[in-house]
C-alpha cells in the first residue's frame, strides 16, 4: 500500500505543529519569556513500532533528537504487558536474572525476571509466548503456562514484595492451570490424574487445591485485553484461531473454559464468565485473579506508575508519544492515548505530539487528546519500505519537530 505526502508528511505536518505551538506560546507573559526559553522541557514516552523498532529504542531516538535541539527531556519507558516488558524494566535500571524454566511445549528454556528493588517483573511471553514455538507447532490443546508459573514461583522463593506479570503474547489457552500447577496446586480429574497440561485438560478438571504458599502478597497483571473468559468474545473464540486452534479445538476449549468457570465459582466464589479481562493470556488472567488474588491493570499505566509519571510530567509543556500505527483502535486504550490522557491530568495546557509509521482516523484520535499527529514517511513508499527504514525516518521526523518547537521556546 502506498502512502502519500498529504498532511502526514513530516514537513507539512510540522508546519501545522508550528501554528499550534505559536498560538500556545503566545499566551506566555513577556516577562516569562526568558524563563520559558531556559526551562523548555519535554516528556518522551514511545511505544514499540511493532516489527520495526522496540519501545526503548524508539524512546531513546526521539529523546536524543529533542536533547540535541536543546530540550531537557524526561524519558519514560513503557510496555503494554507483552513483548518488551522486561526491556522496559531494564531501561529503568532493573537487575535481570535468567531462570531455567520450560517453554509452552515443556522444552527447557531460560527466561528473565527483572528486579526493581523488591518488585519482580515477569514477561509471560518469554516463557509461554508464541515467539517460542514454530507456526507448525501451535496447538492450544497442548501448550501450557507451566513455564511462567516457574518464574512466579522463583520470585516468591526470593521473597518478592510485589510481582508485575505482563501477560501479553501467550501461545496458550490452558486457563492458567499450568501456572497453578507450577506453583504447587493440585490440578486433577476425578481419578486424581493431572489435567493441567494444555487446553485439552480443561474440561476434565474437577479439582484445584493449593496452599497459601502459592499466593503472592501483591500480583499485578499488566494487560490491555478486556475479553471475558467465555462466550463469543471469550478466550477460545477470539484467540483460539490465532494460537493454532482448529474449529474443533476451539469448541472443546470453550467447553473447558466453561467448566473452569463453574469450578472456580464453586471454590472461590469468583465468577469469571463475564469478567472483563478474564480471557487475557488464554484465561490465565481470570484464574490468577480468582485463585491468586491478582488484579489487572493496563500495562502502560503500570509502567507510568513505576516511573512516577505524574510528578515528572507535571507542568511540562510537551509530550511526545507514538507507535507504529495510530488509528481508530488507538482510541480504545492503546499506549499513546493512555499516556496523553495521563499527561493532560497533570499538565492541562501541554501539547501532545504523536509520531507513527502510519496515521489514520485523525478526527477520532485528535478527539482522544492528541494535538498533532505526524507520520514519519517523507515520501510515497510501501509499508515494507517504511518498516525497513522505520528508525531513520523516526529520527528525522523527531529532529524536525524538536527544532521547530525549540525555535519557539
Amino acid at each position: 500500500m502506498k502512502t502519500g505526502r498529504g498532511l502526514h508528511g513530516a514537513g507539512i505536518a510540522a508546519c501545522l505543529g508550528y501554528t499550534f505551538v505559536k498560538g500556545l506560546l503566545s499566551n506566555v507573559p513577556e516577562d516569562d519569556a526568558a524563563r520559558v526559553e531556559v526551562t523548555m522541557k519535554a516528556v518522551v514516552a514511545m511505544n514499540a513500532f511493532k516489527g520495526s523498532i522496540r519501545a526503548r529504542a524508539a524512546t531513546d531516538a526521539v529523546a536524543l533528537a529533542f536533547e540535541q535541539a536543546g530540550f531537557e527531556v524526561e524519558r519514560l519507558y513503557l510496555a503494554d504487558g507483552g513483548e518488551g516488558t522486561i526491556e522496559a524494566a531494564a531501561a529503568m535500571g532493573a537487575r535481570v536474572e535468567f531462570v531455567p524454566t520450560r517453554d509452552p511445549l515443556m522444552r527447557p528454556v531460560e527466561a528473565p525476571i527483572a528486579w526493581l528493588g523488591e518488585t519482580a517483573v515477569i514477561e509471560l511471553a518469554r516463557a509461554s509466548g508464541m515467539g517460542l514455538i514454530a507456526p507448525e507447532e501451535r496447538n492450544p490443546m497442548q501448550t501450557t503456562t507451566w513455564g511462567t508459573g516457574v518464574l512466579l514461583r522463583r520470585a516468591l522463593e526470593e521473597h518478592a514484595a510485589a510481582v508485575i506479570l505482563g501477560v501479553g503474547g501467550s501461545a496458550t489457552l490452558d486457563g492458567g492451570l499450568g501456572l497453578l500447577a507450577a506453583l504447587g496446586f493440585d490440578v486433577t480429574d476425578d481419578a486424581g490424574e493431572a489435567t493441567w497440561r494444555g487446553g485439552e485438560g480443561l474440561a476434565r478438571t474437577t479439582r484445584i487445591v493449593g496452599s497459601g504458599a502459592g499466593r503472592p502478597a501483591s500480583l499485578v497483571l499488566a494487560t490491555d485485553v478486556i475479553n471475558p473468559l467465555t462466550g463469543p468474545n471469550g478466550a477460545a473464540a477470539v484467540f483460539g484461531p490465532q494460537k493454532g486452534g482448529t474449529a474443533d479445538m476451539v469448541s472443546a476449549i470453550e467447553k473447558g473454559m466453561e467448566n473452569l468457570a463453574r469450578l472456580t465459582a464453586q471454590v472461590t466464589g469468583v465468577h469469571l464468565e463475564s469478567m472483563p479481562g478474564a480471557g487475557a493470556s488464554g484465561g490465565l488472567a481470570g484464574t490468577a485473579v480468582a485463585w491468586l488474588g491478582a488484579r489487572t491493570q493496563p500495562g502502560a499505566e503500570v509502567f507510568m506508575d513505576l516511573q512516577d509519571f505524574d510528578r515528572r510530567a507535571a507542568g511540562v509543556p510537551i509530550l511526545v508519544t507514538g507507535e507504529g500505527r495510530i488509528d481508530a483502535q488507538t482510541v480504545y486504550g492503546k499506549v499513546p492515548v493512555r499516556v496523553a490522557r495521563r499527561f493532560r491530568s497533570v499538565s492541562p495546557g501541554g501539547l501532545v505530539v504523536a509520531l507513527a509509521g502510519a496515521v489514520r482516523d485523525r478526527v477520532a484520535v485528535h478527539d482522544a487528546g492528541i494535538d498533532i499527529l505526524l507520520a514519519t514517511p517523507d515520501a510515497p513508499m510501501t509499508e515494507q519500505d517504511a518498516m525497513a527504514n522505520a528508525l531513520p525516518l523516526l529520527e528525522q521526523t523527531a529532529g524536525e519537530v524538536a527544532r521547530l518547537l525549540a525555535s519557539r521556546g
